[in-house]
């Protein structure tokens, strides 16, 4: 009996001891979702900082940070002993890296702003307040990356939002954008539906609305002529309806620019700089009489930015064309932008030119050469698009085929790998064409140049056939001119041309 007592106490003992190991490993957990997080950052000059808050997203019980520094000079990072690249190629530098929520991190980032590349030890917290709530909860389960079936947050934009007076009159018909609707009303009122859940209403200038509207629609009234643009893709949806004028405030700098109209309206003083997204000039905005602000999903990052905006009494429109799957698609959101402009035929017209060119391929019979876009960083990496790129998509059209590092993770919402220069030259030895991505790294001045970097490229088909390219600088502020873009690529696949608007050969 009394071993049996005995086993039975340390039965109990065993479990009791399991259940509380189970209660404490649940202490500690948070649920899978997107969250906003405080970042606080030491170490270095004290002079970087990392944007805060930024976005936390957990999947599976990791964590992983979506942050912004300070400055673009920033070109890789290392954090647990793993290497990370920057995921854009515009703006200050902004990296996906793992993270431990609620502890102190050792993080090592490389930066080129001095005369030779530093590494540099830095300390970073992250913290989620317990009032926090999953971003991912607050929108029923849906992330802004589904953005490819026409609904967010159970937004369905191909429904039109009922509004108390104006009578819905039709809903435009989309040729390729999946991201956005226009519906139509009378008395010349119309809706602008958005995958992410947002509605905004466009109030025509002679005309009031009073009337209660939902949390998911935000009032526009026209004219919107004195604009903050932090959205630098949209600058060309402006300019492809000849009204930059209609912005005041740009959130880049002048030497950022490589549209003519935005340059020369900053050079004569009608275009001037009002702080980056997530800093903005908030006097000026007052003092100009600022009527709209027109961000991309970079504001969501910095909540405070965008409430401290509407506070103001500036509504703020979110650009989601980058999130488009088909070029043309992001080419078509000039008819959202000719809307806002009052310049809706203009709009229009530019697309359908833009359209036919595309369209005018598609009898075309691919070619099957292979083409592949790269870049080659600080530490003599290659910098290089997965096939979800929208470029590689364009490659296709062209009639081209497109050739990328075989990647687990292509579904993953960043589009760009860093890689050896040995796995590039395992897959793109034999590539007919190299097209050298300037949007990213500054273009060797000649293939000697290119070779320079590395001896390898000299082994390359694409080096020996003469058939190496480089982009235009202005390529990625152009998405209005989709179409040209891939026109152009349709004409060095082909041997039609070796310089063109976007492209041009390097000797």
């Amino acid at each position: 009996m009394k071993k049996q007592r005995e086993f039975i106490s340390l039965v109990k003992y065993t479990m009791l001891f399991l259940l509380i190991a189970v209660i404490m490993a649940g202490c500690g957990s948070i649920s899978d979702g997107e969250y906003t997080a405080s970042v606080t950052l030491s170490g270095g000059s004290g002079k970087a900082h990392i944007d805060s808050p930024c976005r936390i997203t957990v999947n599976g019980g990791k964590a992983t940070a979506d942050i912004t520094w300070s400055s673009s000079n920033y070109d890789y990072m290392i954090v647990n002993g793993k290497t990370y690249y920057p995921v854009n190629t515009e703006g200050n530098s902004e990296f996906i890296i793992p993270v431990v929520l609620e502890k102190d991190m050792q993080i090592q980032a490389d930066t080129v702003a001095m005369s030779k590349p530093h590494l540099i030890d830095y300390v970073i917290r992250f913290s989620i307040t317990k009032q926090n709530e999953s971003l991912d909860d607050a929108s029923d389960g849906k992330n802004e990356i589904e953005a490819s079936n026409g609904s967010v947050g159970g937004n369905n934009i191909s429904k039109d939002p009922e509004l108390n007076g104006p009578d819905y009159i039709s809903t435009d018909e989309n040729s390729y954008a999946k991201n956005f609707a226009i519906h139509r009303y009378s008395d010349d009122f119309a809706v602008i539906s958005v995958d992410d859940g947002r509605n905004y209403l466009i109030v025509p200038e002679d005309k009031d609305y009073s009337e209660d509207v939902g949390d998911d629609v935000i009032i526009l009234k026209k004219p919107m002529d004195r604009i903050y643009l932090a959205a630098s893709g949209v600058m060309c949806q402006f300019d492809a309806v000849s009204s930059v004028q209609d912005i005041y405030l740009s959130g880049i700098d002048k030497d950022d620019w490589y549209i003519e109209s935005a340059r020369k309206a900053m050079d004569e003083g009608t275009l001037i700089y009002g702080g980056k997204y997530s800093a903005p000039d908030y006097e000026r905005m007052v003092a100009d009489d600022i009527n709209l602000a027109i961000e991309n999903t970079m504001i969501l990052h910095v909540p405070k930015a965008q409430e401290k905006i509407e506070q103001l009494g500036i509504p703020v429109f979110i650009d989601r064309s980058s999130y488009e799957n088909d070029p043309l698609g992001r080419c078509e959101w000039v008819k959202v932008y000719g809307l806002i402009a009052g310049k809706e035929k203009e709009a229009l017209d530019a697309f359908e030119e833009q359209k036919k060119l595309v369209e005018a391929l598609n009898e075309f019979e691919n070619t099957e050469k292979t083409v592949v876009i790269f870049s080659v960083n600080s530490n003599h990496q290659i910098v290089t698009r997965k096939k979800n790129d929208y470029f590689s998509k364009m490659v296709e059209i062209a009639g081209g085929k497109y050739l990328s590092p075989s990647s687990e993770d292509d579904e993953k919402a960043n589009s760009q790998v860093t890689i050896s220069t040995e796995s590039f030259y395992a897959y793109a030895e034999n590539a007919d064409i190299l097209i050298y991505n300037t949007s990213i790294e500054e273009v060797p001045q000649s293939l000697q140049s290119l070779m320079d970097t590395d001896p390898t490229f000299a082994s390359f088909k694409a080096f020996n056939d003469g058939t190496v390219f480089y982009t235009d600088k202005s390529l990625y502020q152009y998405a209005d001119k989709t179409g040209t873009i891939i026109d152009n690529l349709n004409k060095i696949i082909t041997n039609q041309e070796t310089d063109t608007e976007f492209f041009h050969k390097l000797n």
